[in-house]
């Protein structure tokens, strides 16, 4: 059980869009619920509830940026987002509902005198907080998680459009030039295949983790390389065929074995992929899914990688 959810915190997570929006709308939706609720004695405050509100809803503003500018800023590696997951951004989340409290607990001192800064102030605060706060919470999550979705799929789009570019590229090259040779009884389709045999001089490949395990691929037909506990898992094609085989070795030693071959990247924190075998591509609100030629599995790209694998995609489909 332990391990499952320690496994589910740290699956990637979508990083912000527009952080700007994680500010204000969190803060707005705060504001419009302490106006009809009115805790705090804020009713009984006649013609000023109006401000009284507003201020709290700027003191979860200047929370709310502390958590989302200063601390990425202070701490750029922790909030890298190729290394956010799940459980960052509820430990994230958490921390920016603490800072809340902590400034409603001096703004609350501040505004009705009679309110003595003590544990039970914060407490109530504290309290308050964790009533509230699952509204916008839960709103801007869901709100933030289909924005990377739109994205992502338009993302995918372009990149299928020019995937399928390529495609109809090499098919009209294909039939001028049988076109133009048809006369002489040559089939262009076997010069493209000689062509091909001359341009991928077999490059090979050896996974090993320093141990006498090791196995040997021709670059051309690895699909992907998969992080699987202290292990490696190795797919690649044989006989027009998909092969898997686990080797015992990390993914640092896998990027080094792939180092020379500029058409195998890194996609995942746990993936490695050769994306000259990438033939569609689909966008969910991590990133994008690859979907390779000759290969029944898909492989994830995390957002963190999402721009640098779009471009090699897209130079290599134009190119």
């Amino acid at each position: 059980m332990i391990n499952k959810l320690l496994t589910l915190l740290r699956i990637p997570y979508p990083s912000l869009v527009k952080r700007w929006k994680s500010v204000i709308i969190p803060s707005l939706i705060v504001f419009l619920i302490l106006f009809v609720l009115q805790p705090f004695g804020i009713s009984m405050m006649g013609g000023y509830k109006f401000w009284v509100v507003l201020g709290y809803g700027v003191v979860s503003s200047l929370a709310l940026s502390i958590s989302t500018y200063l601390f990425p800023a202070l701490f750029p590696r922790y909030h890298s987002e190729k290394n956010w997951t799940l459980g960052r951004e509820l430990l994230g989340t958490l921390g920016a509902c603490l800072l809340i409290a902590i400034g409603n607990c001096f703004y609350t001192a501040w505004v009705f005198g009679s309110f003595i800064l003590s544990w039970k102030g914060f407490l109530i605060s504290l309290a308050w907080v964790a009533v509230l706060a699952p509204f916008p919470i839960v709103f801007f999550l869901m709100w933030n998680r289909n924005l990377q979705l739109v994205r992502n799929l338009k993302e995918a789009t372009e990149i299928n459009y020019a995937l399928a570019k390529r495609e109809n590229t090499q098919k009209e090259k294909i039939r001028t030039r049988n076109e133009e040779q048809i006369g002489e009884g040559r089939a262009v389709e076997e010069e493209e295949e000689e062509e091909e045999e001359e341009e991928e001089t077999p490059m090979q490949l050896v996974f090993s983790g320093g141990t006498k395990e090791m196995l040997e691929v021709d670059a051309h037909t690895l699909f992907y390389v998969e992080a699987e506990g202290n292990y490696i898992r190795v797919a690649y094609s044989s006989a027009d065929k998909m092969q898997q085989k686990l080797v015992r070795a990390t993914m640092k030693q896998a990027e080094e074995a792939v180092a020379a071959c500029s058409f195998i990247v890194r996609c995942h924190r746990a993936f490695l992929v050769n994306i000259r075998t990438v033939v569609k591509v689909d966008g969910n609100s991590q990133g994008y899914r690859l979907r390779l030629e000759g290969c029944t599995e898909e492989v994830p790209v995390s957002r963190g990688y999402a721009k640098e694998i779009k471009t090699l995609i897209e130079g290599g489909a134009e190119g």
